[in-house]
């Protein structure tokens, strides 16, 4: 049996510890892990666990005595890439984004002191050859009630904070964006409009750099993806290098819908991680999951769902009342103007607190949007499975409804960036009728020993999988079996066991984890 990997300051076996430090950005990270361990030295690595931990420590410096980290009326309202810990020199420059929503205000933390937004279009107006196009800067106007749901989740993902002096900035406050609006003249939102936006997308993906899209909005259909026209949609933008990320939904008890149940969409669940930044307080926030109509679990992974700052609509009633209320808090704080900045979810005159996968899905937009600034040849296969081995579970809670787990933010970018990634089969394992053969395939730099098991071999041998030098593939074939369905997990080192994070069809395993199915017709 192979030797453990110990980690030098815990001392606890793990099959992988990080060594890739950078000399500048990860100095206080560095300084910090040497605090625990006085003769650690970078060379030497850390496990995730611990660096996990530093990080933690590194947060709780920047906070103010009563460890919020500005006033927000008794909330303490944590910016996002604060709560999860993001790399902050990573902020999706040279990335697009593409917003597909309710409708859009150019909110100032998207526009100024640089208009980030390179089109504004009204896809349910068609205008000379294409569709109608709307405001980039902001408008006179006050915002009409459509504006509200798009303006926030774009905000969240990519806005700068400008209005609160850059607290509540997104994970992406770099990137560039595209909005495009579907809500029609009647206020509804279509499954005909949302196709057109997805294949406009397409269309226009090299003309504006378009490597993300996010779908907070939903179709009431609970079919097959092969017969949603929206569903298909998303399948061509993935099939064309576009990652397509799509909200879970909010209702535990509801089936999964389009775009949710796309096979190649990432859905996104939630959770609570209850406004700190302890992991052990995290609880699974009500959002949608369980087997679509073809059997594929959703959510794939889950991100905060709660407690999440947003912008209230610049020029709308609830802006001025915020400004009036704050105002007022100065020179006469009061039982009743506090209950209802608490009652509004005020935390700000410019932003208020607001929850929902809607919320939680651009935070996993803007996570991929540092992961392709750190490494732009990622391909949409490669950045799932980067996002998926690199989550980690919430222990004791339901891990259908969770998927893979929990982003990890600081973890994916530095798989992303770090590690030599060579693009795999789509989907695994791949079965080659021609050679009668099943190939087993893995992406695992980290790894010193892959092994595959399963039913089909009556779960008691392990079949080794060879690995093809830096690149960090593990490959191994079997014969082709009879039709039937089968499940296998990959043992990692002999000891940690794992699903196949390109297999699309997995089940509860009964043990906190999944079983992969391989499918035989």
């Amino acid at each position: 049996m192979k030797e453990q990997t110990k980690c030098p300051i815990c001392g606890q076996d793990h099959g992988y510890l990080v060594r890739q430090f950078h000399p500048a950005i990860d100095k206080p990270l560095v300084e910090k892990l040497q605090e625990e361990t006085l003769d650690w030295r970078a060379e030497m690595g850390a496990c995730t666990r611990c660096i996990d931990q530093a990080h933690l420590e590194l947060q709780r410096c920047f906070f103010k005595g009563d460890g919020s980290p500005g006033e927000v009326n008794g909330y303490k309202i944590f910016p996002t890439p604060m709560r999860l810990f993001a790399d902050e020199n990573l902020t999706g420059k040279g990335v697009t984004i593409c917003f597909i929503d309710s409708g859009f205000y150019p909110h100032p933390d998207l526009t100024r002191p640089h208009n980030r937004i390179l089109a504004h279009l009204d896809i349910t107006q068609s205008e000379g050859k294409g569709f109608r196009q709307l405001p980039t800067e902001g408008e006179p106007q006050p915002p009409a009630n459509h504006q509200w749901h798009g303006t926030m989740t774009s905000v969240v993902c990519a806005g700068n904070g400008l209005l609160s002096n850059g607290l509540y900035r997104g994970i992406a406050p770099d990137a560039k964006l595209v909005l495009l609006k579907v809500t029609d003249a009647s206020g509804s939102i279509t499954a005909d409009n949302i196709v057109r936006a997805l294949d406009w997308a397409v269309k226009n993906r090299a003309k504006y750099n378009i490597r993300i899209i996010n779908l907070s909005v939903y179709d009431d259909a609970t079919v097959s993806w092969t017969d949603s026209a929206i569903d298909k949609a998303v399948e061509r933008a993935v099939g064309k290098g576009i990652n397509v990320v799509a909200a879970a939904g909010n209702d535990p008890n509801a089936p999964i819908r389009p775009p949710a149940n796309a096979p190649h969409a990432i859905t996104v669940g939630g959770f609570n991680d209850r406004n700190t930044l302890d992991p052990l307080v995290n609880t699974l926030y009500h959002s949608t999951f369980g087997d679509t109509v073809d059997r594929f679990q959703k959510p794939d992974v889950i991100a905060p769902a709660i407690w999440l700052a947003a912008p209230i609509l610049p020029g709308t009633a609830q802006q001025a009342e915020a400004s009036e209320l704050f105002e007022r808090l100065q020179t006469d704080d009061n039982d009743l103007l506090r209950n209802r900045i608490d009652e509004a979810k005020y935390i700000s005159p410019h932003y208020q607190h607001v929850d929902g996968t809607s919320f939680a899905a651009p935070i996993v937009c803007s996570v991929i949007a540092q992961m392709l600034e750190a490494n732009p040849r990622l391909t949409p296969d490669t950045i799932r499975e980067i996002l998926y081995v690199t989550a980690r579970k919430l222990p004791g809670e339901d891990v259908q409804r969770q998927g893979w787990g929990v982003i990890q933010p600081f973890h994916a970018a530095q798989m992303a960036a770090g590690r030599p990634l060579t693009p795999l089969p789509g989907i695994t394992p791949v079965i080659d009728y021609r050679r009668m053969v099943i190939d087993f395939f893995l992406q695992h730099p980290g790894a010193k020993s892959v092994e595959v098991t399963g039913d089909f071999v009556g779960w008691r041998e392990r079949l080794p999988l060879d690995a093809n030098g830096a690149a960090g593939i593990w490959h191994g074939s079997i014969p082709l079996l009879k039709s039937d369905v089968y499940r296998y997990k990959f043992i990692i080192d002999r000891k940690e066991w794992m699903s196949d994070p390109r297999n699309l069809f997995r089940e509860n395993d009964g043990f906190d984890g999944f079983n992969s199915m391989l499918i035989v017709l």
